[in-house]
Order: C-alpha cells, then structure tokens, then sequence
C-alpha cells in the first residue's frame, strides 16, 4: 500500500512540475496578449501592407510577386490602416514615414555610389559596429533617410542594438573644418566641471575635432541653431552637415530638423 501511495505522490509531483513548466512558457503579459490581439485583427483581414510604397495588397497579390503600384509613390497608409498594426512603435514609424512620402517637399528617391560612400566615410555612422537604411528621400538641401544603426554586444548585461533613426544631409558653406557633437555621458558631464576642453561648445553636447577650421564665425553661426536640442548626433564635415537622431523614427523629430536646416540654409 505505502509503495502505491509513494508512486502517485511521485506522479503528481511530476505533473505538478510539467504544469509549472507549462505555465511558465505560456504566461503572457497584457502587452503580449494586446500585440497578438492586433496582430490575429490585421491578418484576419486578407491583406499586407507593402512597407516600401503603402500600397495595400491582398495575400494572392503579395504571394504571386505580381502586382501594379500605379502612382503609388507618394501614398500614405490611411490612419484607419495604422490602428491595425501590432505595437506603438510602428504606428509612429508609419506616421512619420507617410509625411515624408505625401510631402511636396520630399521626392522618393535611390541613394547612388557616391552617396552611400559619404555616409560611409561619416563619423556619425562610423561610430556604429554597422548600419543599413531605408526610405531615402531628396528635397531641395539635400538628402533624408532613416538609418538603422547597430551596436553589438553592448553591455553584458545589455544585447545589441539596432533602430531605425533619421538622418538629414544638406551642403552648407565649405567651413573646411571637420567637427563632430554628441551628447555627453554622465561621466563626461562630470569630467567637465574639472576640465572642460572642448574646442567649441554647445550645451551637454561633446565636440571632437577631426580637423580644425579656421572659419569659426562661420562655425558657431551654425551651431546655434543647434541649443537646447536633445537626443542629436551633429556632424559638419567642409560643406556637409550630418544631422541624425539617437532614438525611433517620430515625426517631431523630422519637423524640428526641418526647422534648424531652414535657419542654416
């Protein structure tokens, strides 16, 4: 008897364990369940939405690899089409790409050679372990993207990182000087109340100096454009100017960087 009643403890102990270990996989947060919630809507529609162009295409269409955008160039995801994706964070990716693409201001364009090797060359993409892109558009300054830069390996405590940002680039007047401005870590902050040696200054922004210019007027014209903005990397290279965000893709930061290049231009 007492060999009985110590096999169906063992079993029960066995299955207890089976159901912790079943639990433990599938318990979901609210946001998880809120994500599938979203996700099980859109696909319960019959349709992608193709993230290059917005065009709206069913299953068959994106399958089969055969389809016609039209004029499709410059067309948003309506509003009602944004509620059905799956997290915060594309919405507002979405958003931000649908100004750029129904803005008169902006063209939809193909980054040459030449381009891609002037962001290459860059200290601010350089500062990356590596980086890929997408939506490069043109206006009348220059050239807009959006980034994806990746750091690998970060922190032990901390896995690799890789986001979309967004990057301008507009010809300035040659400064033939080469400057870079990022915002300073809190060690810096605090290094810098023993020995503050930047060349040129711009509130809790580090500057390196690449090469040094003799146009500084020039320079700090420029600059000012450039106080009490947060969350930038700034980089001045001759006639370039390089300006990129350190955080997602959001449409405030694309309207506040249009501001400061129509002060610099």
């Amino acid at each position: 008897m007492e060999n009985i009643i110590d096999v169906l403890i063992v079993i029960l102990i066995f299955a207890a364990l089976i159901l912790a270990f079943y639990l433990a996989f599938t318990f979901k947060t609210k946001s998880e369940k809120e994500y599938e919630k979203r996700l099980e809507k859109s696909l319960a529609d019959e349709y992608i939405i193709d993230p290059e162009t917005g065009v709206k295409l069913t299953l068959e269409q994106a399958e089969s690899g055969h389809w016609i955008s039209h004029d499709n160039e410059f067309r948003a995801i309506p509003e009602f089409e944004l509620d059905n994706l799956p997290t915060e964070d594309e919405k507002m990716v979405q958003k931000a790409i649908n100004y750029l693409r129904v803005s008169k201001e902006y063209r939809k364009t193909t980054l040459t050679d030449k381009q891609i090797k002037v962001f290459e060359k860059s200290k601010t993409l350089n500062s990356y372990d590596d980086w890929h892109y997408s939506h490069p558009f043109e206006f009348e300054n220059g050239i807009v993207f959006l980034p994806a830069p990746e750091l690998h390996g970060m922190t032990y405590y901390q896995d690799d990182y890789c986001e979309s940002h967004v990057m301008f680039w507009i010809k300035i007047d040659n400064i033939n000087g080469h400057y870079f401005f990022r915002e300073k870590s809190s060690s810096e902050k605090i290094l810098d109340l023993l020995r503050n040696d930047d060349e040129l200054k711009i509130a809790d922004y580090e500057c390196f100096t690449l090469k040094k210019s003799n146009n500084i007027i020039l320079l700090k014209n420029i600059l000012k454009n450039f106080e009490n903005e947060k969350e930038l990397e700034i980089e001045i290279d001759d006639e370039n100017l390089f300006i990129k965000t350190t955080r997602l893709v959001n449409l405030n930061d694309i309207l506040r960087i249009e501001k400061i290049i129509k002060n610099v231009c």
